[in-house]
C-alpha cells in the first residue's frame, strides 16, 4: 500500500472495504469526490485506496470528456470491475441442486436448477450434478469456471469443525465427505460449506429483515421436517463443536408425538399444505390440528428462546407460506409459555424459498473476500439481494413484494 494512516494495516483494510462497499451499488461508477463523501474518508485517502484497487484489478478508471467550452481536466470515474469474475451460491437438497451466480458486485446474473434421477443416487452422482448445474449457470453469464472467484454450498446435514458432513438423513451418500474441499480443488477458488438451515437463518438476518437492524434471531424452519438455527450478534451461532441448534441430533428427539424419523405426520390432510389450506378455507378440524401442532412444538421453541433471548423468531419453510394461519396460533402458544414481560416477536420469512441460496451467496462473498476485493473481511452485498428478491417476487405475483 502506498499510503499511511494511524492504525496501520487494519485501518487501511477498513478504508479499502469502505470504498469497495460504496462502489457496489453504482453500476456506472462514481467520482473520488462522491466516494469521499459517502465513506467519510479524505480525498487523498480515497485516491490512494483507488490506486491500490486499480493495481489489484478490483476497480477501473474512466475519464469523461469535458463538456464545458473551456475544456478542463476530465473527471475520473471509478468503477468496480464487477465483470472480472463471478460468485456462486449453491443449495443442495435431497434430490435437487440450485445454483445462483452473481457478478463481483453481487448482481444476480443467472440461476439453474436440476434434479437427480429417481432412486438411490449412484456414487458421485450428487457432486457431478453440482458441477453440472454450477457450470451451466456460470457459462450463462458469459464467464468460465476459471473466472469463478468463490462459492458456497448448503446441505441438509450436520457439518463438523473439519468441514466434513458428519450426519445427514437427506444426503446420506455425502456422510463423511468434505464436498466443499472437493469442489474447491476442481474450481481452484474458496468454497464454503454450511448447513442449509443455518445459511437460511443468516440470510434472513442480513437481507430479510427490513425493519430496524436485528442482530439476534432464532430461525424456525417448518416444512416436511422441523429445524432450528440461531444468529447471535449477527453471526451464525455454531458452538464449540458446530452443533448449536442441531436439536435433531438429540437421541429420541421428537418435535411432535406423531412425527416419524423427523418427518411430520398430519391427521386432517395428507400433507401440511393440505391441512393449512383446509384451515384457511374454514375447516374447524384442520384449524384445531394446527392449534394442537403449535401447542406441541411450543415448549421446545420457548426453551430455546429463553436460552438465547433473541429479538425475533423468524419462521420459514413451506408451512410459513400459510401466513397468519400458522403464525397466529404459534405466537399464542409460544408467548403463552413465557412469563417474561418482553417476548421475541414471531414473524414470517421474507425470503421464502430463496433464503438458503442467498445465505450461500453471502458466505461465498465472505470466504472469497480476498480474491474478489484484494483484502479479507469485506462484507457481502446483502442489500443487493434484498432488492433482487423483491423484484423476483413482483415478477412472480404481478405485484410489489410486501
Amino acid at each position: 500500500m502506498r499510503y499511511l494512516e494511524p492504525g496501520g494495516a487494519a485501518v487501511r483494510r477498513r478504508n479499502t472495504a469502505a470504498v469497495v462497499e460504496a462502489l457496489r451499488p453504482e453500476p456506472t461508477g462514481s467520482t473520488v469526490a462522491v466516494l469521499a463523501t459517502r465513506t467519510g474518508l479524505s480525498r487523498p485517502t480515497v485516491d490512494a485506496v483507488v490506486g491500490d484497487l486499480v493495481t489489484a484489478g478490483v476497480v477501473r478508471l474512466t475519464e469523461a470528456t469535458p463538456t464545458g467550452a473551456r475544456g478542463g481536466r476530465p473527471a475520473r470515474t471509478v468503477e468496480l470491475a464487477a465483470d472480472a469474475g463471478c460468485v456462486a451460491g449453491i443449495d443442495v437438497g435431497a434430490s435437487r441442486v440450485r445454483a445462483v451466480v452473481t457478478d463481483l458486485a453481487g448482481r444476480v446474473l443467472a440461476e439453474r436448477t436440476d434434479r437427480l434421477p429417481a432412486g438411490e443416487p449412484a456414487p458421485g452422482a450428487r457432486i457431478a450434478l453440482v458441477r453440472t448445474v454450477v457450470g451451466e449457470a456460470v457459462r450463462a453469464t458469459g464467464h468460465t469456471l476459471r473466472e469463478l472467484r468463490g462459492a458456497a454450498l448448503a446441505v441438509p446435514g450436520v457439518i463438523g469443525p473439519d468441514e466434513r458432513i458428519t450426519h445427514s438423513l437427506a444426503v446420506p451418500d455425502w456422510s463423511g465427505d468434505r464436498p466443499g474441499q472437493t469442489l474447491a480443488r476442481g474450481w481452484r477458488c474458496p468454497v464454503a460449506l454450511e448447513n442449509d438451515i443455518k445459511a437460511a437463518a443468516l440470510a434472513e438476518q442480513r437481507a430479510g429483515i427490513t425493519t430496524a437492524p436485528t442482530t439476534d434471531i432464532a430461525y424456525l424452519q417448518l416444512g416436511h421436517r422441523i429445524s432450528l438455527a440461531l444468529v447471535i450478534d449477527g453471526r451464525i451461532r455454531q458452538g464449540h463443536h458446530r452443533v448449536a441448534g442441531e436439536l435433531g441430533t438429540l437421541r429420541g428427539m421428537r418435535w411432535t408425538s406423531t412425527s416419524r424419523r423427523g418427518q411430520l405426520r398430519w391427521r386432517t390432510g395428507r400433507t401440511g399444505r393440505e391441512v393449512f389450506v383446509a384451515a384457511a378455507a374454514g375447516r374447524r378440524d384442520a384449524a384445531e390440528e394446527i392449534e394442537a401442532f403449535c401447542a406441541e412444538i411450543a415448549p421446545t421453541v420457548a426453551t430455546v428462546l429463553l436460552a438465547v433471548d433473541p429479538e425475533l423468531l423468524v419462521v420459514g419453510g413451506g408451512l410459513s407460506r400459510a401466513g397468519a394461519t400458522l403464525l397466529d396460533p404459534l405466537r399464542r402458544a409460544v408467548h403463552g409459555l413465557l412469563t417474561t414481560a418482553d417476548r421475541p416477536e414471531v414473524v414470517g420469512s421474507r425470503l421464502g424459498a430463496d433464503a438458503t441460496v442467498l445465505g450461500t451467496l453471502g458466505l461465498a462473498f465472505e470466504a472469497a473476500s480476498t480474491p474478489i476485493t484484494s483484502i479479507p473481511g469485506v462484507s457481502a452485498p446483502w442489500s443487493t439481494w434484498t432488492t433482487w428478491r423483491a423484484a423476483e417476487t413482483a415478477d412472480r405475483t404481478g405485484k410489489s413484494a410486501p
